[in-house]
């Protein structure tokens, strides 16, 4: 007997109507703003704020809150949400950096506290009325922030900050800076060390800034900042003194995720861009590029890729919106990671290929679209970090440390 199919019944694996009504808002304002995306990124390195307008109606929505409790004035919707408006606006070349930081850090807040930041900090986030940045890496060890070497101390009603930290992103958009610093002193022997992070104004006194010159990637521009005795006032601290580990914990699913979702989307952008130019060029006979294999196969290969990753990035958000067990969504937050910055790279050189000499006039954007998917496989974190997690922590195997 034949099976019958009824159409009256939901795609499975479609969107819940929430994250669909929300994604679909987003493609609408990514579409009113996608002709001036070039504009929107020079925007905020000129004046050192996200394009004002595109930044309005984001916030109308109350898309800075979705991942921010609602009884700290977040918006109904979650990760998942965040990551429709995210991958939508990315589609369109238009790659909002500072609400992936804003809303990791948010998260921390809500997970760690103290209730002092809460109510300092969540509502203005959702709002869309403040911006934070992160200070972590360092010049010397990097990523591995067990040997970072900048100190907070406790000194009496106030913490002082000293240290040096590496690449740090937006904060001449960014009204705090968390900084995470190892607290100073002997330890007992094989103590650990304890960590601290604490929000510190990037006007501070003792607080020098130097840019470096990376072409203003992801649209910020990016910093090395040292510190000197920094005066930060107790309530300035984010979870628990000695166990900042437990604040950056948090924010790295989020970050890892949203950060994904600008790389899929982005990576979406690549191939539309490519396979608008193959079918429009033609240079031998009549027949445009896009029916050489050479190119055809390239494109189809990612179209497949775009696909199978942006589902696994929402599967993780949707998992992560329903609290699934950390540890297993901390892996799958590093799978996201890898999978769509090694897509992201892959369909920004394919449609740099595809689109010829007309891809290095930096008046289109593909130039900046390349090298920051370039550094999409190096940070936030990098694939062998990436890679070394889900190894140790996913497949079981031994740290070679």
């Amino acid at each position: 007997m034949a099976l019958q199919t009824s159409t009256s019944q939901p795609d499975p694996f479609s969107l819940p109507a929430l994250p669909a009504a929300i994604r679909e808002q987003a493609q609408e304002l990514a579409g009113r703003f996608a002709e001036c995306a070039r504009e929107v990124r020079l925007y905020g390195l000129e004046h050192d704020q996200i394009h004002p307008e595109l930044w309005r109606e984001f916030s109308e929505h109350g898309w800075p809150g979705l991942v921010i409790p609602e009884e700290h004035g977040g918006s109904e919707g979650g990760l998942l949400g965040l990551v429709v408006v995210l991958e939508a606006l990315a589609a369109a070349s238009l790659v909002l950096w500072m609400p992936v930081l804003s809303s990791a850090i948010g998260h921390a807040i809500a997970t760690v506290g103290p209730d002092s930041a809460r109510e300092q900090w969540l509502g203005r986030i959702a709002s869309g009325d403040a911006q934070l940045a992160l200070a972590v890496t360092e010049p010397s060890v990097g990523h591995n922030v067990f040997r970072s070497q900048t100190t907070v101390r406790r000194d009496g009603d106030r913490f002082l900050v000293n240290g040096l930290k590496g690449v740090t992103s937006g904060i001449e958009i960014a009204e705090r800076i968390l900084v995470l610093g190892r607290e100073p002193g002997e330890r007992e022997p094989g103590a650990p060390p304890r960590f601290t992070t604490v929000l510190v104004d990037p006007s501070a006194p003792g607080l020098t800034r130097e840019e470096l010159p990376m072409r203003g990637r992801e649209g910020v521009r990016q910093w090395q900042i040292e510190l000197s005795d920094v005066q930060v006032p107790l309530d300035a601290i984010v979870g628990t003194e000695g166990q900042g580990l437990l604040t950056l914990w948090p924010f790295t699913h989020v970050e890892r995720l949203l950060t994904a979702t600008l790389s899929v989307g982005n990576a979406r952008y690549c191939v539309s861009r490519a396979l608008t130019h193959a079918r429009q060029r033609s240079i031998f006979g009549q027949r445009p590029i896009g029916a050489e294999q050479a190119i055809q196969h390239p494109l189809a290969h990612l179209h497949a890729r775009v696909e199978a990753t942006q589902l696994f990035v929402y599967r993780a958000a949707a998992r992560f919106d329903a609290r699934v067990d950390q540890l297993a969504l901390a892996g799958e937050a590093n799978i996201a990671k890898l999978l769509s910055a090694d897509l992201l790279f892959d369909a920004a050189d394919h449609a740099m290929q595809t689109l010829g000499a007309q891809a290095w006039d930096e008046r289109t954007g593909m130039i900046d679209v390349f090298l920051d998917a370039r550094l999409a496989r190096s940070g936030p974190v990098s694939q062998e970090l990436a890679l070394n997690f889900i190894a140790q922590h996913v497949l079981g195997l031994p740290s070679h440390r």
